[in-house]
């Protein structure tokens, strides 16, 4: 069949039945990753045997990476022992295949490396954007040789995969291109893997779903403060919106945000986020991974507004990027978990911003006293899996399943009194790293060893102290205790151009080609030949 053949609407190919089929989508492990120069592999270990566990408690059929396994471009042995080791596993467990996709973190060159070794064991990894893109769509069956499903396997696309750059293209030019180049991609495999379905259902008489991946920055997505997640192109381009997917993917299985999120409002594209708080800034979240099942599979129901009852909402109360004013619905909706939480809906009609700007005053406020008030900061991982999205038309459930805190994270921040009086109210029976921001206006000369004395036989640990004051700053600096661990590469650049008296009107344009460099650095496959 031909790709310009006509083939059936989306609408009744998903009418007809569907085999029983669990997946589990993750993502953004970042295996190797440190928090202000500690070593987290104790975490990363627990994480996967507690997803190893998982996979076989749901008896998931279909597990899928969405990018950015590893940390860096060169994982540390230790990185790659965790990865392997976990693949092996899995390998003999109820899971009959993996999907990896690389994100903008890994090396497509190091993922690729070992693929084709790897498909013995039914992993199937694509580092990089195929020349050929049949090779993205995957048919993948059962223990009995029949199709499970189609996954269009799409890595993060880089720059050479998705435009040609030319000289003197102005910004508005470049993400025209890259979004055109995405979208081109996407269109292209879709078309493939919809031949696919026909061909198949036509074989087997029933419903063949189709699952997308993807690694990249959806259009209004969210993020918090420190997460690490880098812009993927130059100029902050390539944001590409809900519906650049095509409506024959039942689901679309996204990586690179931490934050755990749908994307344009759309029940069936998601981000599972990252499985730990990769920053301090995403203590308060709970992580999760998503159970997406398919036909049989999914016919349990749930009662949603009992579930909804019982969350705890303080496991939701992320210190995230403000929100645009068209998300604020959804926020007001649904503060009683992470997912609905990061929705976003079409901008709303004046009628109804009255009715939620209460809402909103008492959220903000709530949460203002959640940060200034002393409390206990260890957050309970008794949160119990929640129905997310169930369509019996579709015959297709998304299902949270939280994921444990194997290290236990806390932000703090206030003057000298409530510093004290929080750390005081911390849990004392579990290990607990600190982030230590000082807000006070009393300059104090000697504050990492007030703060030691605070947590002194305590199961704390000060990862970073943070002040925040201006001219304590500026005294920091003249007694030499600041350190480039505390700066990004910008805010070094930055300090340059202030200390070289770099005039005003040449700034745009050196910050343009620095920023090209620094993307050139992050991004260029130094496993490459």
């Amino acid at each position: 069949m031909s790709l310009s053949a006509p083939m059936p609407t989306p609408t009744v190919l998903k009418s007809m039945p569907t085999k029983a089929l669990n997946v589990l989508h993750t993502s953004d492990w970042h295996l190797g990753r440190r928090l202000y120069g500690r070593l987290r592999y104790d975490e990363f270990a627990a994480f996967l045997n507690w997803l190893q566990d998982t996979i076989s408690a749901q008896h998931v059929d279909v597990l899928i990476v969405a990018g950015d396994v590893f940390d860096t471009m060169t994982p540390s042995n230790k990185a790659q022992a965790l990865y392997y080791e976990f693949l092996g596993k899995v390998s003999k467990s109820c899971c009959q295949h993996v999907v990896i996709v690389a994100g903008n973190h890994d090396s497509p060159t190091f993922l690729d490396a070992p693929s084709h070794v790897l498909k013995f064991l039914n992993v199937h990894v694509i580092g990089t954007a195929c020349e050929d893109l049949n090779d993205e769509v995957l048919v993948l069956d059962d223990v009995n040789g029949t199709p499970h499903c189609i996954i269009a396997a799409v890595p993060y696309l880089r720059d050479r995969d998705v435009r040609s750059s030319q000289a003197g293209e102005s910004g508005q030019i470049k993400d025209a291109n890259v979004i055109a180049g995405i979208r081109a991609h996407y269109d292209k495999v879709a078309d493939i893997a919809k031949v696919k379905q026909v061909e198949l259902i036509e074989a087997h008489q029933r419903h063949i779903p189709i699952i997308a991946t993807g690694h990249l920055f959806a259009a209004g997505g969210q993020t918090t403060d420190d997460d690490g997640v880098r812009e993927l192109y130059v100029g902050s381009l390539g944001k590409v919106s809900a519906d650049m997917f095509d409506a024959g993917f039942d689901y679309v299985a996204l990586g690179h945000l931490h934050v755990p999120q749908r994307v344009g409002g759309r029940e069936h594209i998601r981000y599972s986020g990252s499985p730990i708080a990769m920053g301090f800034g995403e203590a308060r979240q709970q992580k999760q991974v998503l159970l997406v099942q398919f036909g049989a599979a999914a016919d349990v129901f749930f009662d949603k507004e009992e579930i909804a009852s019982n969350t705890i909402i303080e496991n939701a109360t992320a210190a995230i990027v403000p929100m645009k004013e068209t998300a604020r619905k959804a926020v007001n909706q649904a503060t009683d978990f992470m997912d609905d939480l990061f929705g976003f809906d079409e901008p709303l009609e004046d009628s109804e911003l009255a009715n939620i700007a209460a809402k909103e005053s008492n959220i903000d406020q709530r949460n203002e006293d959640i940060q200034s008030t002393p409390t206990d900061l260890t957050i309970s991982n008794k949160t119990s899996n929640k129905v997310l999205h169930q369509d019996g038309s579709n015959q297709m459930q998304v299902t949270s399943l939280p994921i444990p805190k194997f290290q236990q994270l806390a932000q703090i921040s206030g003057d000298l009194t409530t510093i004290a009086q929080t750390i005081d109210a911390l849990t004392k029976n579990e290990s607990i790293w600190l982030e230590i921001i000082y807000t006070g206006d009393d300059v104090i000369s000697e504050l990492r060893e007030h703060i030691q004395a605070m947590i002194d036989g305590l199961p704390c640990e000060v990862l970073k102290i943070k002040n925040t004051r201006t001219y304590n700053k500026v005294l920091n600096q003249q007694q030499n205790s600041e350190t480039l661990q505390d700066l990004d590469e910008q805010e070094v650049f930055e300090r340059c151009l202030m200390a070289h008296n770099v005039p005003d009107e040449q700034k745009p344009t050196l910050r343009d080609a620095y920023e090209q460099i620094v993307h050139g650095l992050h991004h260029e496959d130094k496993q490459a030949e």
